[in-house]
């Protein structure tokens, strides 16, 4: 029972601990946020319900999409950054 209870506390930490960049006008403008931020339509296809949107994002591979997307997730919004904690991508 002890060991059930450590592995939610630090899972719960782990989960709510992350923090994203808030999106200024700097971070927005940068080629990688432009990549995030442009693929709003295909967001809107895939509904952030699977890894699959994360091939809306340019970039060379998927370790590249998922460095973008943490830094820029606060340009799109919540939802996004719920999908990225929810991946639990290494942001």
């Amino acid at each position: 029972m002890k060991l059930s209870s450590a592995f939610t506390l630090i899972w719960a930490a782990v989960a709510f601990g992350q923090q994203f960049p808030e999106c200024t006008r700097e971070l927005a403008a940068t080629d990688d946020c432009a990549a995030v931020i442009d693929a709003n339509a295909c967001y809107n296809q895939f509904k952030f319900n699977s890894n699959q949107t994360l091939s809306c994002i340019d970039g060379t591979d998927n370790n590249d999409r998922a460095l973008k997307a943490c830094k820029c997730c606060s340009c799109v919004g919540d939802v996004m950054c719920n999908w990225v904690t929810r991946l639990r991508f290494n942001c």
